[in-house]
């Protein structure tokens, strides 16, 4: 898969066509931390991974940052803003050194209006994940942080876990993970050790392993 025309959906369109996406699309290099775009501004560009991971970051309460997707390889993002030419709803921050592809916005919408079938494709693409992003900011509302940092763990598990040594093993950082649950470091710090102490996972600097899911689904509120 060279560029964006080979995802999902872009795929199915004609031999010209997709020639006509791959020399519009633009590839580019951010390093971890840096800002590919921000809430509030012009969507011009519908974006999507190459290489490492992207989180879609909004404010939440008391100005802390919270992350609502992780977008992963081969998926696309600010995709709905850019197609109903609206201004990105939340930021896009590297969360690793990460790689990824640019299509123009208008060229994305004509291209659109001569397939409908990518739009709808795309839109089925992205539906789910707001639906996940509206409920972990009602997770952050409502919710222990124990809770949510349970259930973070999960999704994350079903995401991007690899399995290592007969564990699942999610690549985070503690700081990003109390960016996806709306606390600070030091609580997750705190909740990660007493769950290492308990089994329930295995700690290092930027990884978790699960031991124990079904701990972990009890505490998340799905056991």
């Amino acid at each position: 898969m060279a560029k964006i025309e080979g995802l999902r959906g872009f795929r199915t369109l004609p031999p010209a066509e997709r020639d006509a996406v791959a020399a519009a699309t633009r590839e580019r290099r951010f390093e971890e931390g840096a800002t590919i775009f921000i809430e509030g501004q012009s969507a011009d560009a519908v974006w999507a991974v190459k290489e490492g991971r992207v989180h879609i970051m909004k404010s939440g309460p008391e100005g802390r940052e919270i992350v609502l997707e992780v977008i992963s390889p081969g998926e696309l993002f600010g995709a709905i803003a850019a197609l109903e030419e609206r201004p990105y709803p939340a930021s896009a921050v590297a969360a690793d050194p990460c790689v990824v592809w640019s299509l123009p916005a208008s060229f994305a919408r004509d291209l659109c209006c001569r397939h409908p079938a990518l739009r709808s494709v795309i839109l089925q693409q992205v539906t789910s994940r707001l639906r996940s992003a509206h409920d972990r900011l009602r997770s952050v509302a409502l919710e222990p942080v124990e809770q949510r940092l349970a259930r973070a763990l999960l999704a994350l598990a079903e995401k991007i876990g690899e399995e290592k040594d007969g564990l699942t093993v999610v690549s985070v950082t503690r700081q990003q993970l109390a960016n996806m649950i709306g606390t600070t470091v030091e609580t997750t710090i705190r909740i990660t050790s007493r769950w290492q102490r308990a089994g329930i996972v295995s700690s290092s600097r930027h990884e978790l392993g699960l031991k124990d899911r079904a701990a972990l689904r009890k505490l998340a509120g799905n056991g």
